[in-house]
Order: C-alpha cells, then sequence, then structure tokens
C-alpha cells in the first residue's frame, strides 16, 4: 500500500482515538457530576439542574441556528488557502456572526424567563434563575464559536484538550458552589462553568488568529450578510433538521404509548441511549476530524475527496464491527451494568440496534459529501423531509405488527434503507462511487456481523453464546487484520511510544 495512503489511515486511526478518548473522559465527567449532584442536590435538586441545563441547551441551539456546523467548511477552505488575509476576513466574519447569535439568545433569554419559569415549575418563583440563564446561554454560544475555529482549523490536539479540561475544571468549581448554596447555586455553577468553558477556549484560539498587518475594514452589517449569508442559510437548514428531528422522535413516543404503554417508551428510551452510549463516541471522534478534512479537499480535489471518503468508510467500518459484535454478545451484562435487570426484555432490541448502527456507519462518511458542499436542497428534501417521515412510518409500522422488538426491526431497515439509498443518491448527485476493496470489506464485515445477530435467535443458551463468542472473536481478529494492512499496527505503536 502506498506510504500516502498509509498516513492517511494512520490520521484518521490517531484522531480517532485522540477524540475517542476525550469523549470517554467526558462521559466519565458527566457520570460524577450526576452522582455528586444526587448525593448534593437530592431528587429535587437533581430536577431543577435537568430542567436549567434542558433550557440553556435548547436555547444555545435554537440561537447558534447550525452556525457551529455550517461555518466549518468555510473556515477549513480559507486556512487550506495559506493566505492569512483570507483566513483573518473568515474568523472576523464567523465570530461576528457567533457573536450577533449569543447576544440573540441572552435576549430571548431574558425576554422568555418568566415563561419559561411558569412553564417549568408551574409559578414566577423560578424566573430570577431563568433571567440569570441567559449568561450561560451566552458563554456557551460563544465557547461553541471558538471550538468551530479549532476544527476548521484542523487544531486537533487543542480541541481534545478544549473539550476535557474546561468540563472537569467546571465540574471542581460547581461541587463547592452546591455544597454551601445548594439549590440556589444551580445557576451560579452552571455560569462559573460557562465562563471557565469560554475563558480556556479562547485562550486557545487567540494563539491561533494569524498575524495581519494590513488594515482591517470594519464589518458592517451589509459585509455580515454578503460574506456570511451562505453559513446562515446552510446553518438555518441544519437548525430545521434538528429541530423536525426531535418532533419525529417525540411524535413516535406519543404513537408507541397511545398504541402501546409508557413501559414501552421507556424500554425504547433505555435501549436507544445504550447504543448511543457505547458506540456514539466514534461518530463524535471521527466527525471532528473528517468533516473539515474533507471539507477543505472537496473544494480542490474532487479525486483526493472521494479516496478520503473510502478511507474513511473502511476504517469506520474496521472500528465498529468489533464493537457491535461485542454488544450483541454482551448486551445482557450490558444492560445490567447501565440499567437494571427490569430492562433485560430490550436485549433482542439493543443488538438489532446495534447491527444499525453498523449502516449508520456506512452511510456517515457518503453522506457528508453533502455537508462538505453546503448542498442546502439534498440536505433538506432528503435527510430532514424524506428521512424523518421514512423513519416515523418504518418504526410505527413494526411496532404494530412485532411489539417492542419490532423497534429494533424498525430501526435496522431504516438504516439499511438509508444505506442503499445513500448510495444512490450519491453517485447520481455527486459521481461517487465506493471502491471495490472497500465493498469487498463491508461485504465481509456486515455478514460476520449479521452472523453473530443471527446467532442470537437460537434457543439453546450455550450454543448461542458460543457460536457469538467464535463469531466475535473471528470479527475481531479480521478488523485487526485488515487495520494492519492499512496502518502497520506495530509502526504506529513505536511511532506513538517514541512522541
Amino acid at each position: 500500500m502506498e506510504q500516502s495512503h498509509v498516513n492517511i489511515y494512520r490520521r484518521i486511526v490517531s484522531s480517532t482515538a485522540v477524540f475517542g478518548g476525550a469523549q470517554v473522559f467526558n462521559a466519565l465527567v458527566n457520570i460524577v457530576r450526576g452522582k455528586l449532584v444526587a448525593s448534593i442536590l437530592q431528587s429535587g435538586g437533581m430536577g431543577i439542574s435537568s430542567i436549567m441545563t434542558n433550557a440553556a441547551n435548547s436555547l444555545q441551539q435554537l440561537s447558534l441556528m447550525g452556525l457551529n456546523v455550517s461555518a466549518v467548511p468555510d473556515i477549513s477552505k480559507a486556512h487550506a488557502s495559506d493566505d492569512a488575509r483570507i483566513l483573518s476576513a473568515t474568523l472576523r466574519i464567523v465570530r461576528r456572526l457567533v457573536l450577533a447569535a449569543a447576544l440573540l439568545g441572552l435576549v430571548a433569554t431574558l425576554a422568555l424567563s418568566p415563561l419559561m419559569s411558569r412553564l417549568s415549575f408551574g409559578s414566577d418563583a423560578y424566573t430570577w434563575q431563568f433571567l440569570l440563564l441567559a449568561a450561560v446561554v451566552f458563554f456557551n454560544v460563544m465557547a461553541t464559536g471558538e471550538l468551530t475555529v479549532l476544527q476548521g482549523m484542523r487544531r486537533y490536539k487543542r480541541l481534545a484538550f478544549c473539550s476535557t479540561v474546561p468540563p472537569l475544571c467546571g465540574l471542581l468549581l460547581s461541587v463547592p458552589i452546591y455544597l454551601v448554596w445548594g439549590t440556589r447555586g444551580i445557576v451560579s455553577a452552571m455560569i462559573l462553568g460557562g465562563a471557565v468553558y469560554f475563558a480556556a477556549i479562547k485562550y486557545q484560539t487567540r494563539r491561533l488568529t494569524p498575524p495581519d498587518a494590513s488594515p482591517r475594514p470594519p464589518i458592517t452589517l451589509r459585509t455580515m450578510w454578503q460574506h456570511g449569508s451562505g453559513i446562515i442559510k446552510f446553518g438555518a437548514v441544519m437548525t430545521v433538521g434538528t429541530l423536525v428531528g426531535t418532533l419525529t422522535t417525540y411524535l413516535l413516543t406519543i404513537f408507541i404509548s397511545r398504541t402501546g404503554n409508557l413501559s414501552d417508551v421507556g424500554f425504547y428510551q433505555a435501549a436507544g441511549a445504550i447504543t448511543t452510549q457505547y458506540i456514539g463516541l466514534i461518530f463524535t471522534a471521527m466527525a471532528a476530524d473528517y468533516f473539515p478534512h474533507l471539507s477543505g479537499l472537496v473544494k480542490t480535489s474532487r479525486r483526493e475527496a472521494f479516496h478520503l471518503v473510502n478511507q474513511q468508510t473502511e476504517i469506520l467500518i474496521l472500528i465498529m464491527t468489533p464493537l457491535v459484535m461485542l454488544l450483541i454478545l454482551t448486551a445482557p451484562i450490558v444492560i445490567r451494568i447501565l440499567l437494571t435487570p427490569e430492562f433485560l426484555s430490550t436485549g433482542r432490541m439493543v443488538r438489532l440496534l446495534g447491527m444499525a448502527c453498523i449502516f449508520k456507519a456506512l452511510c456517515f462518511p457518503m453522506d457528508y459529501l453533502a455537508y462538505a458542499k453546503s448542498d442546502t436542497p439534498y440536505i433538506f428534501w432528503v435527510e430532514v423531509v424524506w428521512g424523518n417521515a421514512k423513519t416515523f412510518a418504518v418504526m410505527a409500522l413494526c411496532y404494530c405488527l412485532w411489539g417492542l422488538d419490532g423497534l429494533g426491526y424498525g430501526a435496522l431497515a431504516c438504516a439499511v434503507l438509508d444505506f442503499v439509498l445513500s448510495v444512490l443518491l450519491i453517485r447520481w448527485r455527486y459521481g461517487f462511487s465506493l471502491a471495490a476493496a472497500t465493498w469487498r470489506l463491508i461485504t465481509v464485515s456486515s455478514l460476520l456481523a449479521a452472523a453473530c445477530l443471527a446467532c442470537s435467535f437460537l434457543h439453546s443458551t450455550a450454543l448461542k453464546y458460543g457460536a457469538m463468542a467464535v463469531l466475535t472473536l473471528v470479527g475481531i481478529a479480521f478488523c485487526l487484520a485488515q487495520l494492519n494492512r492499512r496502518i502497520d499496527l506495530k509502526a504506529a505503536w513505536r511511532k506513538m511510544k517514541m512522541r
């Protein structure tokens, strides 16, 4: 294999390891925070904290309007130009847009504080806390904007640092506040954590601002619109997609509760949470590196961009397949650890959702071509409209036919359908097709995972787990061998030890 291709494979694996470690660390911080909040503030305090956090997150997403995603291609393109003036101008525009979004979020929070207090707690008693929450929204939006700068400039080590250290500092600073002021200190702790988060990230990004000796003209509203309208429009589509996806999930839970019962809703959400926690870290880790890299290549070299999509697909399937097979094998143990024995009835659904993750992973690199090209019509009609309508229809039908397990069958059917549609539409829209070697890898890996899933339906416990264990070992060995062909694991390990 050519050395340049080996280096790209190593870069993909390296960035995934860096961000995957950061995501795992953040998950542990969240677990510790949850335990501390539960022990210090008790259940009532946890409820208040959850409401305030969800309110801040919702207002943050609405005010950002997807800028944290839509600005990445522009920053990446400016960074790839190696022109300090272009990069400086792009960063100024993006930061002004983020500042406008932060101020919008602050004003909206102040204006909606009485309403949010009444909706959340049934009285105006918490209005003052929602007023203070405006500062949290402001700091979080500003911090997210600076993270977008780091991602677009592909400063991955600093991005990983900002994803781990500030949340840990926020946790350490919030505990004394909880101990002294109890529930009255919840929003104060959030403000302090948000301020520390923004300050740490801003320190990292200020050191990356390129020197520009030429005079910088003022940025007017007209200039912001001329240079940032594409970012705003693309971000608006992203926001609409997020809102429609949230609404679809909400309508599906209503359908399940009315057609079946509330217990099925709880079982479905718990099973989904397991697969998200178990496998979603990989998607998050890879997106941090892959999206800006692809955004830079897609504007300069179509051939190299298509190579990157194939390479990303191969690495993703080689990492995901063993994880999914391990989840299929150990589903009852994972459920007992993360939930309670009451949820053991979701074992088959967890396995089916895990299998669905393989096909979601196969869609991931291809679908990002639309995001890298800022193809808003494709994203709106295919992913927002068709994707959500199809998901609701298939999931509802499968639940009516097969009950709780039908939700797992529905998720798997949706994932397979999405993969087939992505292969066809991406080729029609952009001229991209998966390489023959990639197809062979997909075929072998998915068949191994499918065989492991099929064995989980066997009635004999000994035969079932014996067969799944053997297949899982074969799958791990196969994926490691294929990964070794691409990055030379021993050489990569020696290089890492030297660092």
